[in-house]
């Protein structure tokens, strides 16, 4: 299986980022060894498209840290399956479909990032989901976003994941969508506010805004969770 560098979109925070394009039907154990990563025992009897997912993210990893002056540097798994980082950087890991992308900082003020890659959902998909994934508060907010942008729902499913993502480090727990309530959006970002307290330097009602871009097929959104936000 073949890792190739592609410019899927243009991030707008401004820190290291590396995207990888894969064919899932051409990956093989020995990928691993290509690509100087090690196959964690847990994945050792996963299907092909996970351990291929997994490979793509930890090169994309690898290869960002790269660009920041890092060596070679593995980036392992905690039990919770957040991704382990070199001690002063923040990262995060996306993939979706033959599609991987990683970013990382080494700003001593970033506290969490998180980025997330979707393929956009169908009209009938997003129907389906709606109550999964909106709280009744969110809905004015998503009727005014469906006004002006393609994907409304696969837009803030992906907003919420880049949140948790983005907060996990500080947070070191599980959350939920509920967590995190639409109220606002720009041109390029939506705008959120926390539900319940998460930690004390995350109370409720703290603001959160997430960058979005969309192409004909993708949706990319990207948090940044800095220190005396």
């Amino acid at each position: 299986m073949s890792l190739t560098p592609v410019e899927l979109f243009t991030p707008q925070l401004p820190f290291v980022s590396h995207s990888s394009a894969f064919r899932v039907a051409a990956y093989q154990d020995n990928d691993f060894a290509r690509y100087t990563q090690p196959l964690p025992d847990k994945l050792s009897r996963a299907v092909a498209k996970r351990k291929a997912e997994y490979l793509a993210g930890r090169h994309c990893a690898s290869q960002a840290l790269k660009t920041l002056g890092l060596p070679h540097t593995i980036v392992a798994s905690a039990e919770s399956r957040a991704p382990i980082w070199p001690e002063g950087i923040q990262g995060t890991i996306t993939h979706t479909q033959e599609l991987a992308m990683a970013m990382v900082s080494d700003d001593p003020s970033v506290q969490g990032l998180g980025i997330d890659l979707e393929r956009k959902m169908s009209d009938k998909q997003e129907q389906e989901l709606q109550k999964q994934i909106l709280a009744k508060e969110e809905q004015a907010a998503f009727e005014q976003l469906s006004q002006v942008q393609a994907s409304p729902l696969t837009l803030i499913f992906s907003a919420k994941e880049s949140i948790f993502k983005a907060l996990y480090p500080v947070v070191q727990r599980f959350f939920g969508f509920e967590a995190a309530c639409l109220n606002d959006f720009s041109h390029n970002q939506l705008h959120f506010t926390l539900t319940e307290t998460l930690h004390e330097t995350l109370p409720q009602g703290t603001q959160i805004s997430v960058y979005y871009q969309l192409n004909d097929e993708l949706v990319l959104t990207e948090c940044c969770l800095r220190a005396g936000r």
